[in-house]
């Protein structure tokens, strides 16, 4: 038997990106301040891209960002929550990309991901290591109540970021032979 709707917690499901060690990590931020460490890939996974061109490093990108999103609402539903906005946040640009795709990954998944919506942030400081994390909208939308939950729940989520044992790691993709 299906549960209604109300008998799901709301959450924001957010996708720290990790650039220093190309990695993604989701976690969930509930509107009372409390983080659900969910899912982290493994270093390196979002390294790929490096060896491509600009519109196949989109591609890439944006595979591996709708993975992330798609295994952490299953892992939140499990959970008795539910994504009611998704947030990705990124510590810094794509290193040896062109500097667009950074704004090319936020506004693709800002204009084809709206339910629920999705908005993308960057660290001014460039790494989740500075106190406070000053974050910049590089695209999409939140409502000013969201925002302060994400913005009250971020500290915790990046201090659990830092643990390996609180998140359920993802194996790397298997290899498609030629």
């Amino acid at each position: 038997m299906a549960l209604p709707m109300a008998d799901k917690e709301p959450v924001l499901l957010t996708i720290l990106i990790d650039t220093s060690r190309m990695r993604w990590l989701a976690g969930g931020i509930g509107f009372d301040k409390q983080v659900f460490p969910l899912l982290a890939s493994q270093d390196g996974d979002l390294a790929g891209y490096r060896s491509m061109e600009l519109d196949e490093q989109t591609s890439f990108l944006r595979h591996r960002f709708c993975g992330a999103l798609q295994r952490g609402c299953d892992r939140l539903w499990g959970l008795r929550k539910k994504a009611f906005q998704f947030i990705f946040l990124t510590d810094s640009v794509f290193p040896d990309a062109p500097c667009e795709l950074t704004e090319r990954i936020a506004d693709h998944l800002a204009q084809w991901m709206t339910n629920p919506p999705v908005v993308f942030f960057s660290s001014d400081g460039g790494s989740f290591d500075m106190r406070p994390v000053e974050v910049t909208r590089l695209a999409g939308d939140i409502s000013a109540e969201f925002f302060t939950a994400f913005d009250a729940g971020l500290p915790a989520l990046l201090e659990v970021a830092t643990q390996t044992d609180p998140w359920e790691q993802v194996p790397p993709p298997k290899m498609q032979s030629s």
